[in-house]
C-alpha cells in the first residue's frame, strides 16, 4: 500500500483551538458601537444642551475629536496586546510540537463530521505517509492492518459518544514490516447532536515495546513449558504464602487436583491436601528432607527463600537411589556372609592344599614308578616278542621247508598277527607315557605332506582292498609343513586305520587337504557307521572306544585317537572330529606351513579300490 498524495493542512491546531483575537472580540465590537452611538447622539443633542456661544461651539467641535483620539489610542494599545498574545500562543504551540515530536510522539486531529484527519510529520511517518498534512479518514483506515480496522472504527464511535479515544493497532508496510501504534485522544468542545465532532490526540510508536512484550511472553512461555515438563516437582509461593505457579510433577507426587492449584490459593490449603500422600519423612543430607510417598516412591525436597520473600520448593524423585541404597545394604550383608564363608573356605583350602601337596608327592612317586615299570616292561616284553614275531614270521614263510599240516601255517600266522598287535600296543603305551611326562621329543623339520600321505596310504592299501573299500586321495599343490616325520606318519596311519576299521564293505575313505592362511588342514573322511554326539567328546581320551566291550567287533586299545590328538597338539595344531551315526565320520587336523614351500608341486588325485 503506497503513500497517498500529500495534502497540506487547511488549518492548524492553533487555528482550531488558539486564543481569541482581542481586537475582533465581541466585547470590543460592542464597545466601539456604543461609543459611536454616543458620539452620534452627542452631536445631535449638543446644540440643545449648550447655549449658543463659544462654549457651545467648543463643546460641539472638540469634544468628539478628543473622544475619537482616546478611542484610537485604546485601539492601538489593544491591538498590540492582541498581537503579543498571538505571538505568545504561537511560541507555546511551537515548543509543544517540538517537545512532542522530539519524544517521537505524533499529533493528529480527526474531524468526524468531514472525516478528515490532520497529521503532524511524525504521525504521517508512523502511518507510512509522505509527510504531514490532511487526509481522508478512509485512507487512514486502509493503512491499518485488516484485523484491527474494526477495532479502530469502534474506538472512533466510542470517542464520538463519550469523548475518550484509546486504541492500539498494527500498520504493515510494503516490505512486510509491521509497526505498532498506540493512539490516544479526547473529544474537543461540547458534543453536538449528542456526539463530539472533533478528536485531538497523540500517536506513539510502540513497536519496540510490543516486540519486547512478545519476546518476554515467549520467554515466559518457554520457562513455563520447561518447568511444566521438568522431571522434578516445582512450586512457587509469594511472600504472603499464595501460590504463583506449579508443575504437573508436583501434582503427580502429591496426588493433587489441578483445580485446587489455582494461582492465589494459600499454602496451608495445599499442604493439608498434600499431606495425605505422605507415608513418612526424615531428614536428608545438606538440610534437605526425604519423604516416602504412599505409592512407594521416595522424593527429596529442597526449599529456598526468594529475594522477594517468597518460597521455592523443588522435589526430586530419588526412588532409584533409595532402591540402590537398599540393594547395596543387602549386598553388604551378603558380602559379609560371603567373607565369613570365604574365611572358612580359606581354612579348608589350606587344609586341602596340605593334603594336595602330600598327594602330589605320592602321585609323583607313583608316576615315577609307572615310568620305571613301563620302561622295564618295554624291555622285558619286547625281547620275547621280537623272538616270537621273528620265528612266527619264519614259520609262516616256511623258510626251512613245509610245516606239514596246513593248520600249522595258519596258527603261525595268528601268532605273528597277535605279536605284532601286542608290540604296537606296547609302543603306543610308551609314547603316551612319554607325552604325559613331557619327555616326548619331536624332530621338527620341513616335511612334505604329499610324501607322508602317500607313504601312509601305501601301508594300508592292501587292508582297504581286502576289506572291499574304496580309498581316494585328493591333494592339491601344498607347501611343506613344520612337523616330525615319524609322528606325522603315525597320525595319518591312526586316522586311516580307524576309518578302514569302522567302514563296512563297499564303503569309501577319502583323504583331502587344503591350505588355510598360514596352516594346512588334512582330513580323513569315511561313510562308515559313524559316532554319536555323546561319544565324540570322550573318544580323544586314553583307552576310550566307540564300541563297548560287550558289543566290540574290532580290535584296539583305545589309545589311537588319544595319541593322535596329543601328537597334533605337540605340533601346535588341533584335532577336530565330526560324525553322524550311519552317515560317516570326518577327522581333520591342522599344521603350520613351513617357511619355504616346495616348488613345482602339482595337484594329484590317486584312488585305490
Amino acid at each position: 500500500m503506497g503513500p497517498s498524495r500529500r495534502r497540506r493542512p487547511e488549518r492548524s491546531l492553533a487555528d482550531a483551538g488558539g486564543p481569541p483575537d482581542a481586537f475582533f472580540s465581541p466585547g470590543l465590537r460592542i464597545a466601539f458601537l456604543g461609543v459611536l452611538l454616543l458620539l452620534a447622539a452627542y452631536t445631535a443633542v449638543a446644540p440643545l444642551l449648550f447655549e449658543p456661544g463659544p462654549t457651545a461651539e467648543l463643546a460641539g467641535r472638540f469634544l468628539p475629536l478628543v473622544i475619537c483620539c482616546v478611542l484610537a489610542i485604546g485601539l492601538v494599545v489593544q491591538t498590540k496586546r492582541a498581537e503579543a498574545a498571538r505571538r505568545s500562543w504561537s511560541e507555546r504551540e511551537r515548543r509543544f510540537r517540538t517537545a512532542v515530536e522530539a519524544a517521537h510522539c505524533g499529533i493528529w486531529e480527526w474531524d468526524l463530521a468531514t472525516d478528515q484527519v490532520f497529521m503532524s510529520d511524525v504521525t504521517a511517518a508512523m502511518l507510512g505517509w509522505g509527510g504531514g498534512g490532511t487526509a481522508p479518514g478512509s485512507e487512514i483506515i486502509d493503512r491499518i492492518a485488516p484485523e484491527h480496522r474494526d477495532k479502530v472504527r469502534s474506538a472512533l464511535k466510542n470517542a464520538a459518544a463519550y469523548g475518550a479515544f484509546d486504541v492500539a493497532f498494527a500498520v504493515p508496510d510494503a516490505s512486510g514490516r509491521v509497526a505498532w501504534l498506540d493512539a490516544r485522544g479526547q473529544g474537543v468542545g461540547r458534543p453536538g447532536d449528542r456526539a463530539y465532532r472533533r478528536i485531538i490526540g497523540v500517536a506513539l510508536d510502540i513497536t519496540e515495546e510490543r516486540t519486547a512484550q512478545v519476546r518476554v511472553q515467549a520467554a515466559e512461555n518457554r520457562l513455563r513449558d520447561a518447568i511444566e515438563n521438568v522431571s522434578d516437582a516445582f512450586v512457587l509461593w509469594d511472600a504472603r504464602g499464595r501460590l504463583i505457579m506449579s508443575n504437573r510433577t508436583f501434582r503427580d507426587f502429591f496426588a493433587l487436583d489441578a483445580a485446587l492449584l489455582a494461582p492465589g490459593v494459600t499454602r496451608d490449603v495445599v499442604q493439608r491436601k498434600a499431606v495425605d500422600a505422605v507415608a513418612r519423612s526424615q531428614p536428608g543430607p545438606d538440610g534437605l528432607t526425604e519423604v516416602e510417598l504412599r505409592d512407594g516412591r521416595w522424593i527429596q525436597i529442597a526449599e529456598r527463600r526468594t529475594s522477594e520473600g517468597g518460597l521455592v520448593m523443588c522435589a526430586a524423585d530419588i526412588t532409584a537411589i533409595k532402591r540402590q541404597d537398599e540393594a547395596r545394604r543387602r549386598n553388604e550383608q551378603a558380602l559379609q556372609g560371603l567373607v565369613s564363608s570365604l574365611e572358612a573356605s580359606q581354612l579348608e583350602l589350606e587344609d586341602l592344599a596340605r593334603r594336595y601337596e602330600a598327594e602330589k608327592v605320592n602321585a609323583e612317586g607313583a608316576n615315577k614308578a609307572k615310568s620305571e615299570f613301563l620302561a622295564n616292561m618295554s624291555h622285558e616284553l619286547r625281547t620275547p616278542l621280537n623272538a616270537i614275531n621273528g620265528f612266527s614270521e619264519i614259520m609262516v614263510g616256511e623258510m626251512f621247508g613245509p610245516l606239514g599240516d596246513p593248520r600249522y601255517k595258519g596258527y603261525a600266522a595268528d601268532i605273528l598277527n597277535s605279536g605284532q598287535h601286542l608290540l604296537a600296543l606296547i609302543n603306543d603305551i610308551l609314547d603316551m607315557s612319554k607325552i604325559e611326562a613331557g619327555k616326548m621329543n619331536l624332530n621338527i623339520e620341513p616335511v612334505s605332506l604329499d610324501e607322508v600321505v602317500e607313504g601312509s596310504v601305501r601301508l594300508v592299501r592292501d587292508r582297504a582292498e581286502a576289506a572291499g573299500l574304496a580309498l581316494r586321495v585328493d591333494l592339491p599343490a601344498l607347501p611343506e609343513v613344520d612337523a616330525d616325520y615319524r609322528a606325522l606318519k603315525q597320525v595319518m596311519l591312526n586316522l586311516l586305520s580307524n576309518a578302514l576299521k569302522f567302514t563296512p564293505r563297499g564303503g569309501r575313505v577319502a583323504v583331502e587337504a587344503l591350505r588355510e592362511g598360514g596352516r594346512v588342514r588334512v582330513s580323513v573322511a569315511d561313510n562308515g557307521i559313524g559316532i554319536s554326539e555323546e561319544d565324540l567328546a570322550r573318544l580323544a581320551r586314553p583307552f576310550e572306544q566307540a564300541e563297548s566291550q560287550l558289543v566290540k567287533t574290532q580290535q584296539g586299545s583305545g589309545l589311537g585317537l588319544a595319541l593322535t590328538k596329543s601328537l597334533v597338539e605337540l605340533h601346535g595344531g588341533r584335532l577336530e572330529l565330526s560324525s553322524e551315526p550311519n552317515v560317516g565320520t570326518t577327522a581333520s587336523f591342522t599344521l603350520p606351513v613351513s617357511g619355504s614351500a616346495v616348488p613345482g608341486l602339482r595337484p594329484r588325485i590317486t584312488e585305490a579300490a
